[in-house]
């Protein structure tokens, strides 16, 4: 039996079977969704989703079915209790007829049974054989908890081959109990096949499957296309989609250098794997590789010679061991992709003005060394570089000066062997420096301003200079101080955001910046900026100095606030139980050490609080001044009425007086009459709706008569003084 065994191949597909597992696009007919994608899906896949995925193919004259369970201990499982096969047909629907095909379940064959029916160099017998009754897979396995995972892993691997080699070999299939042909069929018939377990299952239930097939005869005529041939160096890179119009197991690559004389390059079907999934996370590369894998198959041959143009084909072997007609053939070469072996740079050399020597050694020089390019990147090792000579220097030249290098900044010189096929091999890059002692110009336009949080804002013109590297700032609080630097290395930007506390007694700060260039040569300094800075600290309230209640209001000195920044004061007044209200602003003197003001709208007899608050340049209010309490206990005379007139009409013999007065609120009005003596007394009350009064005139009277006016209020306005008298002759 070992001697039987030793020929099982383990070719690069047998790899494959152990990363894919079953191939069961072909098995479930649904090339989008494998029943198994993986070994580990196998292994981990419950128990109640195994079942017996069935493919029926028509030949007119028989019907084959193919078959494979979807689990690795459904397999095991079948394979001790066997497969019955039943079909239906349905050609007359009304009259379907049922027919169990084998009277006995299929069962694989022993392995007496196998040596008996299959050559001994037919290594997918053998590799069959091998999984049904080989011991091989459980050779060299660890102990304990991980001798039971390889267990596992053994325990799927032998289902996995034995479903693929059932792929390449009808016999071996129909050997393995996957396959049955039905010869007692009709043309034109239509079937419903179904395939089940013999007995029950253990350690669960197997699930039947079934198919539908037409015995038409129909064959399929697809051919796999080959998508394309990517030349390398004496390799070839086959393409081609993973999903063909018809599902195949593997392929066989042939190769010819005629056109006409195909050769196969791989013995065994070849088919590549689906890419782990993992992939897809790495980085770019990876993850384009994975979106390649994931569409198409890829095979790389060896090419004999570099620039012979090689043809490529393709077939494709389906689950009935049924090979496709060949593809169309793609032609490729390959090319020489091998770089020449880089050169050793001797540091770059200062030669005067701006000329740099460049000196190299090449050791190796082989046979299609064509010569030398040498090219430089201005301040930056990572390039971009650029060629200096025009030509390819000779391959005997070892060294090149350059008379234009860049006297502002770095010079990273990449002196580049090329061969014949423009292979490239590049150097490490070496760095030269012309010597730079001009510093840059001093920046101009510092200008800056400061946020209440004390965060400072600086921005500058750009200098021009070419080799410009960047920027220092600095700071003082006083412009005759010595200035300190804030950055800790030149910045390339022309703003700046500083952060400063404003919290201390200085009002402004200063800046400057200097400009510094790639060598490191430092410009003088800039005008310096005076910024300042905003007040965060509220004002001193004013002091209260006296308070005087008179006729004519409430009159109150204030002491002004002993704050050095203040604009302007603002007077309030508030009743009880009320807001305060704004009365005035009064502009603050700083040539006087005091403030008047007086409050000519309060009203008689009520109480009244007064208090002022500073406002300084940042429009900050201190607190409001300890208030005082005031109250005009008098009520002032108004202003008297000056629109009283008086007129005599002697035919009636009466004097009218009228006026003009009218204001809100309750009065009356007071008229005052004086004869001969010109006393004036109290002579009629008037309401307030009335604006004219006749006096009659006694018969004989003669001589002159005073009269005035008085306004009387009934609340606290009091009364207005007594209007100028008016006189009235009498004849």
């Amino acid at each position: 039996m070992k001697r039987f065994f030793k020929y099982i191949l383990y070719t690069p597909l047998t790899l494959f079977f152990f990363l894919k597992g079953v191939d069961a696009q072909k098995i479930n007919n649904q090339p989008n969704k494998p029943v198994v994608n993986s070994i580990k899906e196998t292994i981990e896949e419950p128990v109640y989703k195994a079942g017996i995925r069935v493919l029926a193919k028509s030949y007119t004259d028989s019907i084959v079915l193919r078959w494979a369970p979807n689990t690795a201990w459904a397999w095991n499982s079948l394979n001790k209790v066997g497969y019955i096969v039943e079909r239906f047909d349905i050609s007359d629907p009304k009259r379907p007829k049922r027919q169990i095909l084998n009277p006995s379940p299929i069962k694989p064959f022993t392995l007496e049974q196998f040596k008996q029916h299959f050559d001994r160099n037919n290594k997918y017998a053998a590799a069959a054989a091998q999984c049904l009754y080989g011991k091989n897979f459980t050779n060299n396995l660890r102990n304990n908890y991980g001798g039971i995972q390889d267990q596992s892993s053994a325990f799927s691997d032998r289902f996995g081959f034995s479903l693929m080699v059932a792929d390449f070999d009808a016999g071996v299939a129909t050997a393995q109990a996957l396959r049955f042909t039905d010869k007692n069929v009709q043309k034109g018939a239509v079937y419903i096949y179904k395939v089940y377990p013999a007995a029950p299952t253990s350690p669960a239930k197997v699930d039947t499957g079934g198919a539908f097939v037409v015995n038409d005869g129909k064959l399929s005529a697809a051919k796999p296309v080959l998508t394309e041939i990517i030349g390398r160096d004496r390799t070839g890179e086959l393409h081609w989609n993973r999903y063909q119009k018809e599902l195949y197991s593997g392929y066989l690559i042939e190769r010819s250098e005629n056109g006409s004389e195909f050769k196969p390059v791989n013995k065994d079907p070849f088919f590549a794997s689906m890419p782990d999934s993992m992939m897809a996370k790495k980085d770019t590369s990876l993850r384009r590789l994975y979106g390649l894998l994931k569409l198409q198959q890829v095979f790389i041959d060896s090419l004999p010679r570099n620039y012979v143009k090689y043809s490529y084909r393709i077939k494709g072997i389906n689950a009935f061991a049924e090979w496709s007609k060949y593809s169309d053939t793609l032609m490729v070469q390959g090319r020489d992709l091998t770089p020449p072996a880089p050169v050793s740079m001797v540091n770059p050399k200062f030669i005067g003005g701006k000329k740099i020597l460049l000196q190299w050694k090449k050791k190796i020089k082989e046979p299609d060394f064509k010569g030398y390019a040498v090219s430089r990147s201005h301040n930056n090792v990572n390039g971009p570089y650029i060629v200096l000579n025009d030509r390819l220097l000779d391959p005997s030249v070892t060294q090149y000066a350059d008379t234009a290098a860049y006297i502002h900044g770095e010079n990273f010189y990449m002196v580049v062997a090329v061969d014949t096929a423009g292979n490239l091999g590049a150097s490490a890059p070496a760095m030269g420096l012309v010597p730079d002692k001009t510093a840059p110009s001093t920046p101009s336009g510092l200008k800056g301003f400061i946020e209440k949080n004390g965060r400072v804002h600086l921005t500058w013109n750009q200098n021009t200079e070419e080799d410009m590297k960047g920027y220092k700032v600095y700071y003082a609080n006083s412009p005759d101080h010595v200035f300190s630097q804030i950055t800790e290395y030149a910045i390339s930007d022309t703003s700046f955001v500083d952060s400063i506390s404003l919290k201390n007694l200085t009002k402004n700060i200063w800046y400057k910046i200097v400009a510094v260039d790639q060598n490191n040569n430092h410009s003088e300094f800039s005008m310096a900026s005076k910024l300042r800075k905003p007040d965060i600290v509220p004002p001193v309230p004013p002091l209260v100095f006296k308070v005087l209640v008179d006729s004519g209001g409430v009159h109150i000195d204030w002491i002004k606030s002993s704050s050095t920044d203040v604009v302007h004061y603002i007077i309030f007044r508030k009743e009880k139980n009320t807001d305060w209200i704004n009365l005035q602003t009064i502009p603050h003197d700083s040539t006087k050490s005091r403030f008047q003001y007086t409050d000519s709208s309060s009203r008689p007899f009520v109480e009244y609080l007064y208090a002022a608050e500073s406002v300084d340049e940042d429009s900050l209010h201190s607190a409001k001044s300890t208030p005082v309490k005031a109250s005009v206990k008098t009520i002032p005379d108004r202003q008297s009425v000056k629109t009283l007139t008086a007129n005599y009409d002697q035919k009636q013999k009466i004097i009218q007086l009228k006026w003009q007065f009218r204001e809100n609120g309750e009065y009356f009005f007071l008229i005052y009459k004086a004869g001969k003596t010109g006393e004036l007394a109290k002579f009629r009350s008037v309401d307030a709706s009335i604006n004219e009064y006749n006096d009659h005139i006694p018969p004989g009277q003669s001589g002159d008569l005073h009269y005035a006016i008085q306004v009387v209020f009934k609340d606290q306005r009091g009364k207005t003084r007594l209007s100028d008298p008016v006189t009235v002759p009498i004849k």
